[in-house]
C-alpha cells in the first residue's frame, strides 16, 4: 500500500496546514522590522519539513504492518485489532505534531516580544547614560545654584531679595563722618551725566556710605570714577553674608553631630553626589538653638552655603532620623531693647539713655513707663518720624520690615 493511499496519512494534514508566521506584538513603532529567518531558525530545532518526513515514515511503517498482518496466518479479529491500533498510533503522532507547531508559534511570538523589550531597554540605558553625562558636565564645581533658578522653582512663600548691586565707600581718614563722606560722594558723582540708575544712597557706620544700583555696569562706572578722581576714598563691593535657615522640631535627644549626619545622608548626599561628608560639615555652622530647655524638640538655626539652603528650602523640610522637620529661611534681625532699633544688641548700643518701647519717650524703660494707660507708640518708627500708632516690634512695623528687607538684601543667595 503506498503512502498516498495509506489510511494513516496524517502527514498530509500537517503539510496542508503549516503554522502561520507569528506577528510581533504592536510596540507602537510602525517601522519595527519583523524577526529575521535566522532568529526564527534559532527557535526551531525541529523544522516543519523534518516533522512531515517523520510523519510520512510513521504512516508507511503502519501501512506495512497492516499489510503484513493481512498476509499472515491471523484471524479476522486479530487483523482488525492490529489495524485499529495502528490508526490510533498514527492519530496520536499527528496530534503531537500539531501541538508542537502551536508551541513553536507561541515561542516565536514571545521571542519577538523579548527582542522588542530588549531593544527598548538598550535605548533607555543609552538615554540614561547620556543624561548622566550631560548632568555631570553642566554641574558647577561649587554646586552653586543661581538665584534666578531658585525663583523659577521656589514656592510662593519663599523670600525674594532685590536684584541690586551695591558698593561701599569709606574715607581713608577715619575721623570723617558718614555725612561728610556722603556729601563728598555727591560732589564727585553726577548720576545724570553718568546715566546711573541709583536705587539708594545710605550712610553706614565707620564713616561710610553704600550706593545701590540696578546693574553691574553702573557699579563698574562708580569704581572707575572713584579710582581716578578720589584717592582719599576706598571703594569696594560690600561683603554678603551666608543665608541662615531654621530647622523646626529637631529631636532634642539627638547630638549635634548626629543631626548634621542625618541632614547630609537623608537630604543632601543624593542631590550633590560630589559633595563629601567632610566638605558638607565644613560648609555649615550652627548659629544658635531655640526652644524650651526641657522640651522633646528644639529648633536649629544654621548658616549654610546658598546651594545647600536652596536644596533644603525647595523640599520645605529636612528629614532628621525618624522626624520630618519644617525648614524656613531665618530672616529675624537683631533688635536692641535699649533704643529699639534694629541691627545691634543692647550691650553694643551707643544710646546713653533708654527709650521706652510703649510711649517712645527718652529716659525710662517699658516696665517703668508712666503712660501705660495710653495707646502705644512705636519707638522705632518715632525715631524715623514715621506713623507710630502701633506696638514697638509689631510684625507689620514699617521700620522692622525695612530692617528685615535690608538684612535679606545683604545675604548671598547665589545670584552672582
Amino acid at each position: 500500500m503506498s503512502a498516498n493511499n495509506s489510511p494513516f496519512g496524517r502527514s498530509s494534514k500537517i503539510q496542508r496546514s503549516p503554522p502561520s508566521t507569528p506577528v510581533p506584538p504592536n510596540t507602537g513603532n510602525e517601522n519595527a522590522q519583523p524577526t529575521s529567518a535566522k532568529d526564527q531558525t534559532s527557535l526551531d530545532p525541529v523544522p516543519t519539513s523534518e516533522i512531515q518526513n517523520w510523519m510520512s515514515t510513521i504512516d508507511k511503517s503502519l501501512s506495512e504492518i497492516c499489510s503484513i498482518s493481512t498476509e499472515g496466518k491471523l484471524n479476522s479479529d486479530q487483523k482488525l485489532r492490529i489495524h485499529n491500533l495502528c490508526r490510533k498510533v498514527s492519530h496520536g503522532s499527528a496530534n503531537l505534531a500539531v501541538l508542537y507547531q502551536g508551541l513553536k508559534a507561541k515561542a516565536l511570538v514571545n521571542h519577538c516580544t523579548l527582542q522588542t523589550l530588549q531593544e527598548k531597554q538598550d535605548l533607555s540605558d543609552s538615554f540614561r547614560a547620556l543624561k548622566e553625562s550631560i548632568d555631570s558636565t553642566n554641574r558647577p564645581a561649587t554646586h552653586a545654584l543661581s538665584f534666578a533658578d531658585m525663583v523659577k522653582t521656589s514656592n510662593k512663600n519663599e523670600i525674594r531679595p532685590n536684584n541690586l548691586r551695591s558698593v561701599a565707600i569709606y574715607p581713608k581718614d577715619q575721623s570723617k563722618s558718614s555725612e561728610e563722606t556722603k556729601n563728598l560722594v555727591q560732589k564727585i558723582i553726577n548720576p545724570e551725566e553718568m546715566k546711573l540708575h541709583v536705587r539708594a544712597l545710605r550712610k553706614v557706620k565707620n564713616g561710610g556710605v553704600i550706593i545701590s544700583t540696578d546693574t553691574k555696569d553702573d557699579i563698574e562706572k562708580l569704581k572707575l570714577t572713584f579710582k581716578n578722581t578720589s584717592p582719599n576714598l576706598t571703594i569696594d563691593e560690600p561683603f554678603k553674608r551666608r543665608p541662615r535657615v531654621v530647622i523646626v522640631g529637631v529631636p532634642s535627644a539627638l547630638r549635634e553631630q548626629e543631626v548634621y549626619s542625618c541632614l547630609y545622608e537623608q537630604n543632601i548626599a543624593d542631590k550633590f553626589p560630589d559633595l563629601t561628608r567632610e566638605n558638607f560639615l565644613a560648609s555649615i555652622k550652627l548659629s544658635h538653638k531655640s526652644g524650651k530647655k526641657e522640651a522633646e524638640s528644639c529648633n536649629y538655626v544654621i548658616e549654610v552655603p546658598a546651594y545647600i539652603r536652596r536644596a533644603l528650602i525647595s523640599q520645605n523640610r529636612a528629614f532628621i532620623n525618624w522626624s520630618s522637620c519644617p525648614v524656613k529661611d531665618f530672616t529675624s534681625v537683631t533688635k536692641c531693647f535699649k533704643c529699639h532699633f534694629y541691627g545691634h544688641a543692647a550691650k553694643t548700643c551707643k544710646q546713653s539713655e533708654p527709650i521706652c518701647g510703649h510711649c517712645s519717650n527718652l529716659g525710662h524703660s517699658d516696665k517703668d513707663c508712666p503712660f501705660k494707660a495710653e495707646n502705644p507708640k512705636c519707638a522705632s518708627c518715632s525715631l524715623f518720624k514715621k506713623p507710630n500708632g502701633h506696638i514697638t516690634g509689631d510684625p507689620d512695623c514699617p521700620v522692622r520690615k525695612m530692617a528685615e528687607r535690608r538684612y535679606i538684601n545683604s545675604i548671598d543667595y547665589g545670584d552672582g
